[in-house]
């Protein structure tokens, strides 16, 4: 069982990183370039429990800069922004 468990947490400690990499990435892109990463991003980050609060908090953090991204791409997003690079990173530290 501990196996898997490392697994697991290897894989998603991978997926963390990337995902702040994308993240990063798409703050700087063309705005229906940056609508479908976030979208995608958003959707693998989503958790299937609540046990895993880092992750459900990046996962909140993604969802509504998404939101607000596909509102508006054009108005200051940049809180929503570093709310969500802060909650990607928070996520990845928390499976060390």
């Amino acid at each position: 069982m501990g196996g898997c468990v490392a697994m697991y947490y290897a894989a998603d400690k991978q997926k963390a990183q990337r995902v702040l990499t994308e993240l990063r990435t798409a703050r700087t892109g063309e705005a229906s370039a940056t609508r479908a990463c976030l979208h995608r991003i958003r959707n693998e980050v989503a958790c299937e429990t609540t046990t895993d609060l880092p992750r459900l908090q990046a996962w909140a953090a993604l969802r509504k800069l998404y939101d607000a991204y596909r509102a508006a791409p054009e108005r200051d997003l940049k809180p929503l922004w570093q709310d969500a690079i802060t909650k990607i990173q928070l996520w990845g530290e928390s499976l060390r």
